[in-house]
């Protein structure tokens, strides 16, 4: 591939480089795995996925994952030391907790503490929804966003949240959502691709010091 082009990617290959560079960046291949779904499935939705993943991976590099983890609590949920979370463990927990009392479930409400790329969490929540039977609205000092399916709703959505880092509150109502259809085929740029690859390659080559030295170096495998 030449500098400058894009490609287009099959949905197995944009989760499988995801899931490699995420990995690469330090998550553990459970979570690394979440994120090559969360990927797989934005890209499948017309969403540029492997761009916000990469940005995501990009600056939490330096930091352990487990303290952009979310601390469950019943109500508010936050990261331990005070970073934005990272979206895709918080969307893997949420899933973990829908219906718990810690969780979210119909009727009621749950402060999340600021959140990095907060479109890689709007997969998760769509898996919420659809096995739930759940309305998702999100709230932020910014404005708001309601995920209740269709592909409208999830443009609306997507466009809002952007690349955002902000605090959000979801609250959840009864509801059965639109399926999201598949959007057109997309292109990933070239940058992005390279950009990704070069996370994925250090899952190839023996770690050293200052190669492991981003996000998640004090992290195990285990979810």
């Amino acid at each position: 591939m030449e500098f400058g082009q894009s490609a287009s990617l099959s949905r197995n290959e944009v989760a499988s480089l995801c899931m490699k560079a995420a990995r690469g960046a330090g998550l553990s291949w459970g979570l690394a795995e979440e994120a090559g779904f969360a990927a797989e499935w934005l890209v499948h939705h017309g969403i540029d996925g492997p761009s916000h993943l990469y940005a995501h991976l990009d600056q939490a590099q330096g930091r352990a994952w487990c303290d952009l983890c979310p601390t469950v609590t019943p109500g508010e949920w936050r990261a331990p030391a005070g970073y934005a979370l990272c979206p895709i463990a918080l969307g893997a927990t949420l899933c973990d907790y829908a219906g718990l009392p810690e969780g979210i479930k119909v009727g009621s409400s749950l402060k999340i503490g600021t959140v990095d790329h907060p479109v890689l969490l709007i997969p998760f929540l769509a898996g919420i929804a659809v096995s739930n039977d759940i309305l998702f609205d999100i709230e932020w000092a910014g404005g708001t966003a309601s995920l209740e399916g269709g592909h409208e709703a999830l443009m609306q959505a997507v466009s809002v949240l952007g690349g955002q880092r902000v605090p959000i509150k979801l609250t959840a109502r009864f509801g059965k959502p639109q399926a999201a259809k598949g959007g057109k085929a997309l292109s990933i740029s070239a940058e992005t691709i390279a950009a990704l690859n070069s996370l994925a390659m250090r899952t190839t080559v023996p770690s050293s010091e200052s190669s492991r030295a981003g996000a998640g170096s004090t992290t195990t495998d285990n979810d």
